[in-house]
This record gives structure tokens, C-alpha cells and sequence, in this order.
């Protein structure tokens, strides 16, 4: 009996001594798996913060990218302004040109209907005028090819076309108005003729 009981007591103890010992290498395996979290955890931190950079050089990046669009934008409004400015200006330019160029002509168109053609303008007397012209001394032209007429002793001559409104057989009177002489009908007052004496 006492040997049976040693034996229990024996084997109680291996057991314990087991268990401990067990015990003892389950701590080293916990206390790695406890070392192990922090060191996850220290790996879990960079991955978010890269996680986060990442992010913030995508809104960066973004936002890089709307500014830009907006400078183009921007840009292209300006441009469109500058070409609208050119293009008014190129217009202006040619406008002036125009009127340039027209007012030439009307020098050089008026400059031959003084002189009639043939650079020999003349003048009538003012007594003569006021004998044979004016208001009071109307007339009817006879049609001629050549835009010539005769009235009060003198040969006139017009290059620009009879009014389209005057009839040959309205009566037409000749005026001086600042130092040019007209054909003017009294039926169509708000148009004139520029005539010149032919010599």
C-alpha cells in the first residue's frame, strides 16, 4: 500500500511537473504571439499611413489637374478674346481703307465733272448766272447719249446716270451750291444732278 501510494504520489507529480512544464512552453509561444500583435500592429500603422499619403497624392494630384483645366480653360477664353479684338481691328482697318478709297474716287469723280472731261472747267459770270439761272429759269433736257445739253448759251455736261425718278419732261433749273453747279428738279428736291460746263 505504501508503495501503491508512492506510486499515485509519483505520478501526481510527474504529471504536475508535466503540466508545468507544458505550461511553461505554452508562455513563451503566448508571450511571442503577444510580441507578434504590437508587431502586426506596427505593420497595420505604415500600411495606413501610406494608405493615407496614397490618397492625399491622388487629391493632390487631382486637384493639380482641375487647376490646370482651369488655366486652359482660361486660356483659350483669352485667346478667343484677342482673335474677336484682331479680327475688329483687321475690320476697322478695312473699313478705313474703304472709306479711303471712296473718298478718292468721289475727289477724282468730282474733279472730272469739273472739268467736264476734258480738264477745262469754266466758270459762268454772276451776272450771267443771275440772267440765265437759278430757281426762276427752268428748262426741259433733251436726252443725249453723251450726257451733254445745251442751256443759256453754254454746253453742259454730267457723268453720274440721270436720277432714276426725273423725267425728260420735268423742268429742271441749274444752281450753284458751294461753288458746284446741279441740275436740280423742283418735283424731286432731295435729289441733285453735278453738272459742269463742257467747253
Amino acid at each position: 500500500m505504501k508503495l501503491a501510494l508512492a506510486t499515485v504520489l509519483l505520478v501526481l507529480l510527474a504529471g504536475t511537473t508535466m503540466y508545468a512544464q507544458e505550461q511553461d512552453k505554452d508562455k513563451p509561444a503566448q508571450q511571442e504571439e503577444k510580441k507578434q500583435e504590437p508587431a502586426a500592429k506596427e505593420h497595420e500603422q505604415p500600411k495606413a499611413q501610406e494608405q493615407q499619403k496614397a490618397q492625399d497624392q491622388q487629391k493632390t494630384q487631382h486637384q493639380a489637374q482641375e487647376q490646370q483645366k482651369a488655366k486652359q480653360t482660361e486660356k483659350e477664353k483669352s485667346d478667343a478674346a484677342k482673335q474677336q479684338q484682331q479680327a475688329a481691328h483687321q475690320q476697322q482697318q478695312q473699313a478705313a481703307k474703304q472709306q479711303q478709297v471712296a473718298r478718292q474716287d468721289h475727289a477724282q469723280n468730282t474733279q472730272a465733272q469739273r472739268d467736264g472731261g476734258n480738264g477745262n472747267a469754266r466758270r459762268i459770270s454772276e451776272q450771267d448766272f443771275h440772267e440765265h439761272f437759278g430757281r426762276e429759269h427752268t428748262f426741259r433736257v433733251a436726252r443725249n447719249d453723251d450726257r451733254r445739253f445745251n442751256y443759256g448759251g453754254y454746253y453742259w455736261v454730267y457723268n453720274d446716270p440721270w436720277p432714276s425718278g426725273w423725267a425728260y419732261t420735268d423742268a429742271v433749273y441749274v444752281d450753284e451750291i458751294d461753288g458746284e453747279y446741279y441740275l436740280i428738279d423742283p418735283v424731286h428736291p432731295g435729289v441733285r444732278l453735278m453738272i459742269v460746263v463742257a467747253s
